[in-house]
C-alpha cells in the first residue's frame, strides 16, 4: 500500500510541475514589477496571488541531453554555457546566454524544467528554465551569497551549494521562498543528489577541498545527517537507484572486495557496502536507467584513461562501450529506457559530446560541430 501511496503522490508532483516553469516567469514578473510612484518592488496580494496559483503550461514528454559547452578541457571557464540537445531532432540550444560560467545542469524529475548555476553581475546564482531556455528566472538573486550546484528535490523545492567556499547545503522552497541550511557542518560537498521520495540528499563531504571524503545522507525535513561509509575516500557524487534502497558510487582510496577502487552499492537503511564492478573512476557519477536494471560507469585502470563501461544494476554483463574512434570516454549518462548512453568522448585533446546506442551498436555526435562539451546528463524522459 506505501509503494502505492508513493507513486500516486509522485504522479501528482508530476502533474504539477507542468505549471511551476510559468509560475516561476510570472514569480519573476511579480518581484521585479514596480510599486507606482515608488520605485519599490510590488509585494503582498498580487505576489501571494502568484504563487499560490502558478500559470498553466505543457510539458512536453521528449528526452533531452543537458551538458556543458564551450570548455577547452573542464567546466572552469568563463566562458562555459549550458546547451540543450533535443535527441529526437538533434537541436541544440544554447538556455544560459548572457551569462558566464555556467556549469551544473541538473533536471526536474519530470524533465519539464533544467536548473543550472551561472554567474550574473559578478555572482554565481541558481537559474531555471525550459528546455528550449524559455521562462528562464534566476530564482536565489541573492547579493550577498554564492549559489552552485542545484538539484530540484520534487517539482517544488531546490538544493544547492551556498557560500563563497560552497561549504553549507541548502534547500529552498520556490513557492515560499521558504530557506533552510541543512548541513550540520561547513564541509567541501560534492552536488546535493535527492532521494526518488524526495526524504534525503546524498552528498559527499571532505574536510578539505579535493581531498578524501565520507558519504553523507541529509535528511530534507531536518531531523538529521548520517555518514554511510565512515571510510574516507575519494567517492564520485552519488546515485540512487530508483526503488531509493541503494546508493552507486565509484571510489578509489578504501578497500573493498579485495580492491581499493571500484564501483560499489550502499544500502540506504544501513548495513555494509558490496563492490558492483572495478576500477571505477571516481571523479565521474555512476548512471542508471529508469527502469532500476542497468548501470554505467567511467571505468579507469589508471587516471585520464577513463572508458565508459555498461552492466546490469548487480556488475554481470560488464561491458566496454564501442567507441573506437575515441582517445577516452567517460561521463556516461544512461537514457531513461537505458536504450542508449550519452557521454564525452575526446580525441586530440577535444571534449564532444555523443550518443551511443547499446543495441545498434552505433555512435552519433550530439554537440554541434566545430563545439565542445562536458558532463552530459539525460532528462527523466
Amino acid at each position: 500500500m506505501k509503494r502505492i501511496a508513493d507513486s500516486i503522490r509522485i504522479g501528482r508532483h508530476h502533474r504539477a510541475a507542468a505549471s511551476s516553469v510559468a509560475a516561476a516567469h510570472w514569480l519573476h514578473r511579480a518581484q521585479t514589477m514596480r510599486r507606482p510612484g515608488t520605485g519599490g518592488p510590488l509585494r503582498g496580494s498580487l505576489l501571494a496571488l502568484v504563487l499560490a496559483l502558478g500559470v498553466p503550461g505543457a510539458v512536453r514528454a521528449a528526452p533531452y541531453v543537458a551538458y556543458v559547452g564551450n570548455v577547452p578541457v573542464h567546466t572552469a571557464s568563463p566562458e562555459a554555457k549550458v546547451m540543450v540537445v533535443d535527441v529526437a531532432t538533434g537541436a541544440a540550444v544554447n538556455v544560459s546566454q548572457g551569462l558566464s560560467s555556467a556549469r551544473s545542469p541538473a533536471w526536474a524529475p519530470d524533465g519539464s524544467r533544467l536548473a543550472f548555476e551561472a554567474i550574473e553581475n559578478g555572482l554565481c546564482d541558481i537559474f531555471v528554465c525550459r528546455p528550449d531556455g524559455s521562462e528562464r528566472v534566476n530564482v536565489t538573486a541573492t547579493p550577498e551569497a554564492w549559489e552552485a550546484s542545484p538539484a530540484f528535490v520534487g517539482p517544488g523545492r531546490l538544493a544547492y551549494l551556498e557560500g563563497p567556499d560552497r561549504t553549507d547545503l541548502v534547500l529552498l522552497d520556490l513557492t515560499t521562498r521558504e530557506k533552510r541550511t541543512l548541513s550540520e557542518a561547513p564541509r567541501f560537498y560534492t552536488g546535493p543528489v535527492p532521494s526518488p521520495d524526495g526524504r534525503f540528499l546524498a552528498v559527499v563531504g571532505a574536510a578539505k577541498l579535493g581531498g578524501p571524503g565520507d558519504l553523507y545522507l541529509i535528511a530534507t525535513d531536518g531531523s538529521g545527517t548520517r555518514n554511510l561509509t565512515r571510510a574516507p575516500a575519494l567517492y564520485s557524487p552519488p546515485t540512487f537507484t530508483p526503488d531509493g534502497t541503494r546508493i552507486l558510487v565509484a571510489f578509489d582510496g578504501r578497500n573493498l572486495g579485495g580492491t581499493s577502487r571500484g564501483v560499489a552499492a550502499l544500502p540506504v537503511a544501513g548495513g555494509k557496502p558490496t563492490l558492483v564492478a572495478k576500477d571505477g573512476y571516481p571523479l565521474a557519477p555512476v548512471s542508471v536507467s529508469a527502469d532500476g536494471t542497468r548501470l554505467a560507469y567511467a571505468s579507469s585502470s589508471g587516471y585520464h584513461t577513463t572508458w565508459v563501461r555498461v552492466a546490469q544494476i548487480d556488475g554481470r554483463d560488464d561491458k566496454a562501450l564501442e567507441a573506437a574512434q575515441f582517445h577516452i570516454i567517460g561521463w556516461p549518462s544512461l537514457a531513461p529506457d537505458g536504450g542508449s548512453v550519452a557521454f564525452q568522448g575526446v580525441y586530440a585533446a577535444t571534449y564532444t559530446i555523443h550518443l551511443h546506442d547499446l543495441a545498434a551498436g552505433k555512435t552519433r555526435r550530439l554537440s554541434p560541430e566545430g563545439e565542445t562539451g562536458v558532463c552530459p546528463v539525460f532528462s527523466p524522459r
